[in-house]
């Protein structure tokens, strides 16, 4: 019986690490929204891009902007999906989100909320959560195909 426990807890902790091992991998890499590091941008839209930023699940929408002041930012908007606004290079945006800088030192911006002519898109609850997520706070007040995270 003793050597049977043993095993048992052998076995698990080789699943264990065996499950860390993806994570390690992608820590290099990896980023998260940080509600501590919020910051408001205002610019113009230079570049539109989708991009599989979380592996092969969804096509995020991303966008390049450049401020009034000439600083560049990569801005990760939401799954292609979810975003149901159209938007277009020239266009003047403001962005709310969380602020990083990536490892060769550019601006990167994860966006929590969008305004484009006006009309403002919600795209993560206050804590940071998407709001395309059943997992994220503020999930139920989606509206549907039509409303995605408009306010």
């Amino acid at each position: 019986m003793h050597f049977k426990m043993k095993g048992i807890k052998i076995l698990v902790a080789v699943f264990q690490l065996l499950a860390i091992i993806p994570l390690l991998a992608q820590t290099s890499g990896f980023h998260y929204f940080d509600h501590r590091k919020l910051t408001d941008i205002q610019g113009q839209v230079l570049s539109i891009d989708l991009n599989e930023v979380y592996g092969k699940k969804s096509a995020f929408l991303m966008i390049s902007i450049q401020t009034e002041d000439q600083r560049l930012f990569k801005v990760e908007v939401c799954p292609q999906w979810f975003f149901a606004t159209d938007i277009a290079v020239g266009m003047k945006v403001w962005i709310r989100g969380s602020q990083l800088e990536n490892a060769a030192g550019k601006l990167y911006l994860i966006a929590q909320e969008i305004s484009l002519h006006g009309e403002r898109v919600a795209l993560r609850d206050s804590k940071g959560f998407p709001l395309w997520s059943r997992h994220g706070a503020g999930n139920e007040s989606r509206n549907g195909s039509g409303g995605r995270g408009k306010r």
